[in-house]
């Protein structure tokens, strides 16, 4: 039965299109070459006459073979005839070239010249047989495809050229942006293309003064007649020609905002463009300090305006002003505008997760309370301490200062603030030494009511954990070939109707956090107050059942031994990624290859992820033993050893659960990825821009593509500086509106033998330090049973390779960080320690201690 009904072939006008009736929805249509040229064409520039073959045509008249059926030859043959041509240059247009990361330079054919309509239908036909050639396949087959590859061609008047070349308005060797490179020869441009000719190097400025120009011996030139010899070397260009070559070159970077890789040719006086299209690897230019000096300006102000409009609003009323990177920082490590802003949309904005799942829960704050939480600082993620306590409001009022000021004096406390600094369990000496008699018996009765409504909305969630989990699974399953196939109306509209979907779904997750971290700091409150420390809280919250996470090491096991399939794992791990809610990272069933890498990886470790599963669970059993046992001999009465363990037991539950939670809920992203990488290839644009924008103005995008391209390039090399300064751990992960000088300041790091840490994870362990980098989109390469791994956050990606590793450590975190909660399911030490990253050296053998979150080194690398 056929589910989805076919797409109907497009109207034959839609096979061939001239440049003047491009528009701007039509970059699939046409593909990388012609859609440029139309551009330039529109705008003003002069561009040589010609006509398109789309994509259309391509995918509905041309079978495998690339044979040309009759009435589409009678079809070129007209247009041919109409467009008067004496002679004619056919290229290749295939939707995937002349982008930004990958140009397929070379790759596809250019004919010429051509001399009648037989033989520019060979040529078309040459160009439609070439998408799948051997070279086309080998590399498509080394790069992430974001579309269905297609094929167009352009057909072009031919121009008698008198000097051809080249124009780049970056220096394609340095990057440098001040610089304008010309590469000229005589005659047609085709040998300098080839690599026949060397052709002359001119240096401009972008004021178009020649900095430097080196003529080359061209021995022949080529016309529309053949080579003709060259008996005298002379310049390609006047200097006036490369002078108005330059001004142009820049003109046409304005168009499509980011440096151009531009062809001309030079007739009659006048520069006729041929192709225009960005400059491959000109982000990986370095980044100067005057550049990074601009983008830290701009970052303080920016900062400093907001948070003058949120006092204005009444959303901060706190002496300071505070942003923590914490848990989002742990979750999103500089992530893509896309990423940031997807996750901001679905906990933070208009009926975002946040504020209905509190509400749920019954905490006491307004719909739009948590619209304003969440700031995107440097290319780095963080929240408002201020707008975020607010949202643990059960009723009685916050002290906002106070907890403002204990970040001030202690910055680590701002990390997560929901566990140990906003209080949670209040007992009623503390609450009249804080606020007096009267007052302090308020509080006390307050907080232990909502202490009772938590408890029953924690065992109403446990009931409908069934049917909360048929839902849940709803989420992994992968766009519809309906959504994916539709118009970009339909595009948008199934992208916002998943969306919607995400939202509701990580409502469930918001409590279930919530419930989790709420009763294990009750945990953690008890322990303190009735034996003086928590450090059994870690033994007492691993092992736990429940984790989809945890699932997976299993299913993994199973995998290697051959009892279940790689089918079926990658059916409930292909939305797994390096980092699931970046959403610019492919998927697991994107590069099924990652299995082997997984499989050997855990052979290679000799670990028993089952087997160790099962100790653990001894081990916290006995230490849940052990408790009891000490509450009873420090003469704690039997009501208060029950409400212990009762709070214990609800932990233990909504901590695997919201491990589970999460895991299905970036289910979610795997399809919404599927659609924007569609839309990506719709709009015609570089691999992987699309997750440059915003997830509110894809829809201007796809009406204006040639707006926002602009705004994409900048956007790009904002993140390149973004990644840079992270690596340098110049952007500090607590930020006070105070001292907003501290932004981009370079930070001492001090050397020593040993350093103290925040343990996060039980154990003890010795092993070679391996770093992970800041801005790795993949899983640690050769990870082995006696690595630590090192970085500065980890997220539920990396959970496979715990269960290969020795130990964890983490510069940001806390013991209820899904790193932590993972580290202890894998049975690893792990702990917390600020400027990890910068303290350690790869290969440094070092003794970890996740008891006491000591770390000793050995051996120097």
């Amino acid at each position: 039965m056929t589910l989805v009904p076919p797409l109907e072939a497009p109207a034959r006008r839609d096979f061939i299109l001239g440049l003047d009736e491009i528009g701007p929805d039509d970059a699939g249509l046409v593909g990388g070459k012609a859609f440029p040229l139309a551009t330039l064409l529109q705008s003003g520039f002069c561009v040589p006459n010609g006509f398109c073959v789309t994509s259309n045509a391509f995918h509905a008249r041309i079978g495998e073979d690339a044979v040309l059926p009759d009435d589409l030859r009678e079809d070129l043959a007209e247009a041919w005839r109409r467009s008067g041509f004496r002679n004619a240059a056919v290229r290749s247009s295939a939707t995937e070239e002349d982008g930004r990361e990958t140009s397929w330079a070379g790759v596809f054919p250019t004919v010429l010249p051509v001399r009648d309509a037989d033989e520019m239908i060979a040529a078309v036909q040459t160009c439609f047989r070439a998408l799948h050639a051997p070279e086309a396949e080998f590399l498509r087959s080394h790069r992430r495809r974001s579309a269905r590859p297609a094929m167009a061609v352009l057909v072009q008047e031919l121009v008698e050229a008198e000097a051809a070349g080249i124009v780049f308005t970056a220096n394609p060797v340095t990057g440098a942006r001040g610089e304008i490179v010309i590469n000229a020869i005589r005659g047609l441009g085709e040998p300098l293309a080839s690599g026949r000719v060397n052709g002359d190097m001119v240096v401009a400025g972008r004021d178009g003064a020649i900095r430097s120009q080196v003529v080359s011996d061209q021995a022949f030139m080529l016309t529309s007649e053949g080579p003709v010899p060259l008996a005298e070397a002379k310049p390609a260009l006047t200097r006036a020609q490369a002078e108005k070559l330059a001004h142009l070159a820049v003109e046409v970077e304005d168009v499509f905002g980011c440096p151009q890789d531009i062809e001309f040719a030079i007739a009659d006086g006048r520069v006729h463009l041929l192709q225009a299209r960005p400059i491959t690897g000109v982000d990986s230019a370095a980044v100067g300090e005057a550049e990074i000096a601009g983008y830290l300006d701009k970052a303080r102000v920016r900062l400093s305006k907001r948070v003058a409009i949120l006092r204005r609003q009444g959303r901060l009323t706190g002496r300071r002003a505070i942003f923590s990177s914490g848990n989002i920082g742990e979750l999103l490590p500089t992530p893509t505008p896309m990423s940031f802003g997807l996750f901001r949309a679905i906990f933070a904005g208009p009926g975002g997760a946040i504020a209905a799942g509190r509400q749920k829960l019954g905490y006491a704050l307004d719909a739009d309370a948590a619209d304003p939480l969440y700031e995107e600082i440097c290319g780095q993620p963080y929240f408002n301490v201020e707008i975020d306590a607010k949202t643990f409001c059960i009723g009685a009022p916050i002290d906002v200062d106070d907890i403002l000021d204990s970040i001030a004096r202690e910055p680590g406390r701002a990390s997560y603030p929901e566990f140990g600094l906003y209080s949670q369990g209040l007992s009623l000496d503390d609450a009249q030494a804080r606020h007096g008699e009267a007052e302090g018996f308020l509080r006390h009765a307050a907080f232990w009511r909502f202490h009772a409504r938590m408890r029953a909305a924690a065992r109403a969630l446990l009931r409908r954990g069934a049917q909360d989990e048929a839902d849940w699974f709803q989420a992994l399953k992968p766009p519809r070939p309906d959504e994916i196939e539709g118009s970009a109306a339909d595009l948008l509209a199934a992208f916002q109707r998943r969306l919607e979907r995400l939202r509701k779904l990580c409502v469930d997750f918001v409590m279930a956090a919530r419930l989790a971290f709420f009763f294990a700091d009750l945990v953690r409150w008890r322990l303190r107050r009735h034996l003086g420390d928590d450090r059994l809280i870690g033994e007492l919250l691993k092992g736990l059942d429940g984790s989809m996470v945890t699932q997976q090491a299993f299913d993994l096991e199973k995998l290697a031994q051959g009892h279940v399939s790689s089918e079926s794992f990658l059916a409930a791990y292909g939305h797994c990624a390096a980092n699931e809610l970046e959403i610019s990272l492919p998927r697991f069933a994107e590069e099924p290859q990652i299995l082997d890498r997984l499989l050997r990886d855990l052979s290679a470790s000799g670990r028993r992820p089952a087997a160790e599963f099962c100790a653990q669970q001894r081990q916290r059993r006995e230490a849940q033993r052990e408790v009891r046992r000490q509450l009873m001999d420090a003469g704690v009465v039997e009501p208060e050893i029950r409400a212990f363990f009762a709070d214990l037991r609800l932990a233990q539950n909504f901590l695997p659960r919201r491990e589970t939670a999460k895991h299905f809920y970036t289910g979610e992203y795997r399809g919404l990825r599927g659609l924007l990488l569609e839309i990506n290839g719709r709009l015609g644009w570089a691999e992987g821009d699309i997750f440059h924008l915003e997830p509110e103005e894809i829809g201007g995008a796809l009406a204006r593509p040639d707006a926002f391209a602009p705004l994409v390039c900048a956007r790009r090399r904002e993140r390149k500086i973004a990644a840079l300064l992270a690596a340098e751990r110049r952007i500090p992960a607590v930020i006070f509106a105070d001292a907003l000088d501290k932004i981009g300041a370079r930070v001492e790091v001090a050397t020593s033998g040993a350093f103290v840490g925040a343990p996060v994870a039980p154990g003890a362990v010795v092993g070679r330090v391996m770093l992970l980098d800041e801005g790795a989109t993949g899983a640690p390469p050769g990870c082995r049973h006696d690595r630590i791994l090192v970085a500065h956050s980890a997220n539920l990606g990396l959970a496979p390779w715990l269960r290969v590793a020795a130990g964890l450590i983490v510069e940001v975190g806390g013991v209820l960080a899904h790193a932590a909660c993972q580290a202890r399911e894998s049975g690893i030490p792990a702990l917390v320690l600020e400027g990890a990253t910068s303290l350690l050296r790869d290969g440094m053998l070092v003794s970890l201690d996740g008891a006491t979150g000591r770390i000793e080194i050995l051996e120097m690398s």
